[in-house]
């Protein structure tokens, strides 16, 4: 009792825990300190400056001036309050991150991860190609809030390790870039602009026309595009799930059909896709059935595969307590096999959704669907050269759309996890 109670009483050790609050205060503090001279440099900044003109609000301003017959320095100088306000959060959100640090240690990654993202939007509005240093001072904000994500407490969710990499990823990307002009494009990749653009030019050409003086802007058309291709993809992947939850069905209870059919679904994953997609464009003509089609030819495999691996995992003694009750095959499969398989099959339903999208993709350029993200893609890619961000943010929206569908699914897996019937 006695040497409990001294244990109790000993000091925490001085180097770990202390490292993890004053290390990531300080360096919280420093990014505050970037973010109050970014907010007095855009505030002391002309409305002629290149780095307030060049900016992705600066650009969405002029077009939305000329476009209404406004004055061009108001609509500057509303685009300067929106860049304050742009900073005002990188330098207030790391308060934030030191209050949590101090009180709530075990949330400071979560306000970090918040400071961080005040950082990677400043990183999209802030030009690259002006003689500045707002973009390298943005660039550092991004830096020293990984470091002190990585050295402070608390716990790290799915959600902060994707968020993270994200904004490892831009910052590596842009720091190649200046590390490639800065060394004489001598690296690979920087030789040429069109390569490796900044993401910055990503996110103003989406906010600009898709064509010189045009109506609409580029991320509407991607956007009616997305949602165009989408629901193709959405038909195919509903077909492609039902069809690979009944054959997984089918072979879980027919061995001989499982080994007389399995193969031959394995052997069509082995045909390319490209290969196989004008074959079912010309078949079924043009129009929105041959390209659900394609998108379901990717999905029903991972559910076929996944169900009949989960519908074979139920314990075997469940299995043989379910037929000495005298229980029929369908009471067996729906109050049993199916329960178990669930995790089995939305894993398979999360890949297949991503899968579905690029099947619709791909199955939209045989077809000749002019109103679909491939024909947006494929627009973007002839003029690759000249303006590379267009192709960029064609890419970024397609991968919003699988991602999003990837979220929706997992959505309903909670969902349904939650609520399923649990065997005893």
């Amino acid at each position: 009792m006695l040497k409990t109670e001294t244990q109790a009483t000993l000091p925490r050790p001085i180097g770990g825990v202390h490292l993890q609050r004053t290390l990531p205060i300080t360096i919280a503090i420093g990014m505050m300190v970037v973010g109050l001279f970014i907010i007095a440099a855009y505030l002391a900044m002309p409305a002629s400056d290149p780095m307030l003109v060049e900016s992705t609000p600066g650009q969405l301003a002029i077009w939305v001036a000329a476009r209404n017959k406004l004055d061009e320095e108001s609509a500057l100088g509303t685009a300067r309050l929106a860049l304050v306000i742009m900073s005002l959060l990188a330098a207030v959100l790391p308060v934030g991150s030191v209050y949590a640090l101090v009180r709530h240690p075990d949330r400071s990654r979560v306000a970090l991860l918040w400071a961080m993202l005040g950082f990677d939007l400043l990183l999209l509005n802030v030009p690259a190609e002006t003689e500045s240093a707002l973009y390298p001072l943005t660039l550092a904000g991004i830096a020293l809030a990984l470091v002190a994500l990585f050295v402070a407490p608390g716990h790290v969710s799915r959600a902060l390790g994707v968020l993270v990499v994200i904004s490892a990823l831009l910052l590596f990307w842009e720091a190649y870039i200046a590390l490639g002009n800065a060394t004489g494009n001598v690296l690979p990749l920087t030789d040429f602009p069109w390569k490796m653009p900044h993401w910055q030019n990503i996110a103003e050409q989406l906010l600009q026309p898709a064509r010189r003086n045009g109506p609409s802007l580029l991320v509407s058309i991607l956007a009616d595009a997305a949602w165009f291709t989408w629901r193709e993809a959405f038909v195919g992947f509903l077909a492609g799930s039902v069809l690979g939850f009944v054959l997984g069905v089918i072979f879980a209870h027919s061995k001989l059909l499982e080994r007389a059919l399995l193969p031959y679904a394995i052997a069509s994953q082995t045909v390319p896709i490209l290969a196989i997609a004008p074959m079912i464009v010309s078949a079924l003509g043009a129009g929105w059935l041959p390209v659900a089609v394609i998108s379901a030819y990717l999905t029903f495999f991972p559910v076929t595969v996944n169900t009949l691996r989960g519908l074979l995992s139920p314990d075997p003694m469940a299995v043989e307590l379910m037929r000495s009750y005298a229980a029929p095959q369908w009471t067996v499969l729906w109050k049993l096999r199916v329960p178990a398989a669930l995790p089995y099959i939305f894993t398979a339903l999360k890949v297949s959704a991503t899968a579905s999208v690029v099947g619709a993709i791909v199955g939209e350029l045989p077809s000749s669907r002019s109103d679909g993200l491939a024909a947006a893609i494929l627009r973007a890619s002839g003029n690759y050269a000249s303006e590379p961000e267009k192709l960029w943010s064609a890419i970024v929206i397609a991968s919003l759309v699988g991602i999003l569908f990837f979220v929706a699914v997992s959505l309903v897996e909670s969902w349904v996890m939650k609520r399923r019937p649990v065997a005893e």
